[in-house]
C-alpha cells in the first residue's frame, strides 16, 4: 500500500478587507504574537477590530527566532490564559505564534520534543488565528514550526496541531512591504511550491495548488517587486498564491535544497528565502531522475514547454533566468560569502544540512558525501552532474 498523508487544513478567510473579521471572534483574552514593525504597521487596526477584549501584545519576534524567544512568548501564554492566540506578521511570527500555542497548551514540554502523529490536544486550552502580512512563508498554512537552537542550529519540529483553526488572508496587509522582503519571500514561495512537489508524500490534491501557485508567482512576482508594487492586483496574485503552497508544503514538508539553505542561513546572516532560492536550481537537479514527471507537469503548466528529454535541465535554466531577473543570485558565493568564510565553516554547513528534517521527505536520499559535494557545487555555481 502506497504511504500517504492525511490532509489538513485550516479554515481560511480571504479577501482584500479580510482582517476586518477578526470582529466575529468571540474569544475575550487573546494573545497577539508579532514584532515590533508588524505592531508598529497593523497593531492598532488589530486592536480596534478587537475592542472591549483582553488583548496583550509579545511583540518580542526576531528575524530567524531563538528558541528563547519562543519560550519567552510561551512563558507569556501560561501566565496571561489566552482563549486565543494570534500570529500577526512573517514566517518569525506565524512560528512563534505556534510555539506559544504549543507551550502553553502542553506546559512541561520543550519545543524540541514536538512529534508528527502526537495529538496534543492543544485546541482544548486555546485557538490560534494566523494572518500573514507577507507573501512567501506559508508558515500559516503549514505543520512547520522553525526555531534556532542555542547551538545555531535550525531546527524544524512538525505537527498537525500548528496548522491553525482560522487564516486571515487579506492582501492589503502586504502592500506595505519593501521590494527586498517581496522578492525573498516570493522566491521562498518559488523553491517551497518545486520542492514540496518533488516531496515523497506529494499527492494530486496538493500538487494542484503547487502548480497553480508556480504559474502565478512566474507571472505576477516580477511586477510585485517592480513597477505594478502598488497595484493590490498583483500583489493579490502573489499573496494568495504563496498561502497555497503553505497548504501544499504544509502536508509533505519539502527536499534537499531547504536542508542546505537552512544550513547556509544558519550561518551567514542572509534572509531565508534567498538561501533557498539560491539552492532551488540545485535541488531540481540532484533530483532529475527521481522527479522528471514533475518537472514535465510543471514546465507544461506553468511555463507551457513540452517535449524535453530532461526536464530537469529546462526546469532549472527558466529558474535561473527567474532569479537573475529579481536581483538573486544563483551561487552560494554570488550571495558575497568569501572562500575562506566559507571554508572555515563548510564543515559546520554540511553538519546542520544533514541533520534537517527535510531531508526525510527528499526524493533521493543523499548518499555520504553528496550534501557536502552539492553544497560545494552550489558555492561554485556548478550544475549537478552527479
Amino acid at each position: 500500500m502506497q504511504v500517504t498523508l492525511p490532509i489538513k487544513m485550516p479554515f481560511i478567510i480571504h479577501g482584500r478587507g479580510a482582517l476586518e473579521h477578526l470582529k466575529n471572534f468571540k474569544e475575550e483574552r487573546i494573545l497577539v504574537v508579532t514584532d515590533k514593525v508588524a505592531r508598529d504597521l497593523f497593531g492598532g487596526r488589530l486592536a480596534a477590530y478587537l475592542a472591549g477584549r483582553n488583548v496583550i501584545f509579545f511583540d518580542e519576534v526576531e528575524t530567524n527566532p531563538l528558541e528563547s524567544t519562543m519560550n519567552a512568548a510561551g512563558d507569556l501564554a501560561k501566565t496571561f490564559n489566552p482563549e486565543l492566540i494570534i500570529g500577526l506578521g512573517g514566517g518569525s511570527a506565524m512560528d512563534t505564534a505556534k510555539a506559544a500555542y504549543f507551550l502553553f497548551g502542553q506546559p512541561t514540554m520543550k519545543m524540541a520534543q514536538v512529534e508528527y502523529y502526537v495529538d496534543y490536544g492543544l485546541a482544548k486550552k486555546s485557538r490560534l488565528i494566523l494572518i500573514p502580512t507577507t507573501s512567501g512563508t506559508g508558515s500559516e498554512s503549514s505543520a512547520g514550526c522553525v526555531f534556532t537552537h542555542s547551538s545555531g542550529l535550525k531546527v524544524d519540529v512538525i505537527s498537525a496541531d500548528f496548522i491553525p483553526q482560522a487564516v486571515i488572508i487579506d492582501p492589503e496587509l502586504a502592500m506595505t512591504m519593501p521590494r527586498g522582503l517581496t522578492v525573498a519571500s516570493g522566491v521562498d514561495a518559488l523553491a517551497q511550491a518545486i520542492e514540496s512537489s518533488s516531496s515523497i508524500f506529494i499527492n494530486d490534491f496538493l500538487k494542484a495548488f503547487n502548480l497553480s501557485a508556480i504559474k502565478t508567482l512566474v507571472r505576477y512576482l516580477p511586477q510585485a517587486a517592480g513597477d505594478r508594487a502598488n497595484d493590490i492586483t498583483v500583489r493579490e496574485k502573489v499573496h494568495y498564491a504563496a498561502s497555497m503552497v503553505g497548504l501544499a508544503m504544509g502536508s509533505v514538508s519539502l527536499a534537499i535544497g531547504h536542508a542546505c539553505g537552512h544550513a547556509i542561513g544558519a550561518v551567514f546572516p542572509y534572509p531565508h528565502g534567498l538561501t533557498v532560492g539560491v539552492m532551488l536550481p540545485y535541488n531540481i537537479e540532484y533530483n532529475r531522475v527521481q522527479r522528471k514527471d514533475i518537472y514535465t507537469e510543471i514546465l507544461e503548466a506553468s511555463f507551457n514547454i513540452t517535449g524535453e528529454s530532461d526536464p530537469a535541465v529546462k526546469l532549472s535554466e527558466l529558474v535561473r533566468d527567474f532569479l537573475n531577473r529579481l536581483g538573486v543570485p544563483t551561487s552560494v558565493k554570488a550571495l558575497g560569502i568569501s572562500k575562506e568564510d566559507w571554508d572555515n565553516n563548510f564543515e559546520k554547513i554540511v553538519k546542520f544540512a544533514s541533520m534537517d528534517t527535510c531531508l526525510r521527505t527528499t526524493p533521493r536520499p543523499p548518499a555520504d558525501g553528496d550534501i557536502a559535494k552539492m553544497l560545494q557545487y552550489a558555492y561554485e555555481g556548478r550544475p549537478i552532474d552527479f
